[in-house]
């Protein structure tokens, strides 16, 4: 049996009708990846491009996330098939696959250095065998696709009807494609990024103002909601009817005031005032308080590597990062279960920092891990965006993530974000080690 394979071979060949083919079918993707789509809409007609110009069997997109343990796990997300192929996209073993578990260590190491993973199936390890065999697969490709240099994912092309063979040169185009998919990828992050700050800036201006108006209009109303109160005390016609309404009318604007401090939080932009701070003691301090917001039924578990580096941050807004995590997670908890927040020091370039677009250099992890309901994807892509809230009206403003994503970013921070419904909910937040 032939050595397993883990790239093509380099042997060139002459340009032949294939190779131009799969030449103008990688010139039209750029094309196709260059438009003002989102790139989830531009993936479908990027792969039946290249799949009908190799003549692949399958053509099909896999999302490498690396999840708590730091292991790379995939999931199949576009496919192009050819007539009478059966398509792979609903297989549930294809989702959320633990690659070195399921023995696909080797190309684990060959993506994430940027090499492609080609040939026969024959010829690879048996580990890697039982799986593709039931796919029909008899020989494939998978070009890996890097986005902000880390390893993003990977493009597959299977041969089922017959096996075939990948030229340097058409490996060599095919890689292009890959890369370009990357980009756009990329850029298009960047750009959303940009925007979502721009966007928090600008509502974080026009509630700081609203809030300053409302609180006069509330102390003002306060004041001549106390004169009444004891006007008709003085008179005796507090009766206990009207005694009960202002009372009522007192407990209203209380909660209106609550609401006006966290427009306000939301919208200040305090300068000067970070620190040094140690996390681990700053969570040590807020145990009691923390245990407290998290209600009875929550179980509430702390773990603090000591060699975590401290960070640069207003102490203040980090506690209200904290409590609004907390309290977020207990919300997502309403029959109890179990909240963990972990601090660790960690490096940029290192998994599973560099897989949630960290950059290079020390930071400190913050995680926020819970057993609650958890959140689609939709959820999950506007979970930081003021005033949403999955929660009922009475219960919610929408303003404690938002409020999260504000403060971590202003101290040069980085989220990310983990979950599926049923599975719960888990928040990294990473911050720069303070120097």
């Amino acid at each position: 049996m032939a050595a397993p394979k883990s790239s093509p071979s380099p042997t060139p060949r002459v340009p032949g009708p294939r190779h131009d083919g799969v030449l103008d079918a990688v010139a039209r993707c750029c094309d196709i990846l260059a438009g003002a789509a989102p790139w989830r809409e531009l993936v479908p007609p990027v792969l039946a491009a290249l799949g009908e110009a190799i003549g692949a069997s399958r053509v099909y997109v896999f999302e490498v996330a690396v999840d708590a343990a730091g292991r790379p796990r995939a999931s199949q997300r576009f496919e192009w098939c050819a007539v009478g192929i059966a398509p792979q996209l609903d297989n549930p073993d294809l989702q959320d696959l633990d690659l070195v578990a399921a023995g696909y260590e080797r190309w684990v190491r060959a993506m994430a250095n940027g090499e492609p993973v080609a040939g026969d199936i024959e010829d690879f390890p048996p580990s890697e065998r039982p799986l593709l065999a039931d796919q029909g697969i008899l020989s494939l490709l998978a070009q890996p696709v890097r986005v902000a240099g880390r390893w993003w994912g990977f493009i597959g092309f299977d041969a089922c009807s017959s096996r075939q063979s990948w030229q340097k040169l058409e490996v060599d185009l095919l890689h292009v494609a890959a890369r370009v998919l990357g980009a756009t990828i990329q850029q298009q992050e960047r750009d959303a990024a940009l925007r979502r700050a721009q966007k928090m800036e600008a509502l974080g201006r026009m509630a700081g103002g609203i809030a300053h108006d409302f609180h006069n209009v509330l102390m003002l109303l306060g004041a001549e909601l106390e004169g009444l109160g004891e006007s008709l005390a003085a008179r005796g016609d507090l009766s206990e009817d009207r005694r009960a309404a202002v009372e009522l009318m007192q407990q209203t604007l209380q909660q209106a005031g609550g609401l006006t401090r966290r427009l306000l939080d939301f919208g200040r932009r305090r300068e000067g005032e970070s620190q040094a701070l140690a996390v681990g003691a700053a969570l040590a301090r807020m145990r009691p308080l923390l245990r407290q917001a998290a209600g009875a039924s929550v179980e509430l578990a702390f773990a603090a590597d000591p060699s975590a580096p401290p960070i640069r941050i207003d102490p203040v807004q980090f506690e209200q990062v904290v409590m609004n995590l907390v309290v977020n997670a207990r919300d997502a908890m309403p029959r109890g279960g179990r909240l963990r927040l972990e601090v660790a020091r960690v490096h940029g370039a290192a998994a599973p920092a560099a897989a949630d677009g960290v950059g290079p250099g020390d930071w400190l992890l913050l995680r926020v891990a819970d057993d609650g309901v958890g959140m689609s994807k939709d959820v999950q892509e506007r979970i930081f965006d003021p005033f949403f809230t999955t929660k009922p009206t009475d219960q919610g403003t929408g303003l404690g993530l938002a409020t999260v994503y504000s403060s971590v970013h202003a101290a040069a921070g980085h989220i990310a974000v983990t979950s599926a419904p049923g599975a719960g909910a888990e928040f990294r937040l990473y911050f720069p080690a303070a120097r």
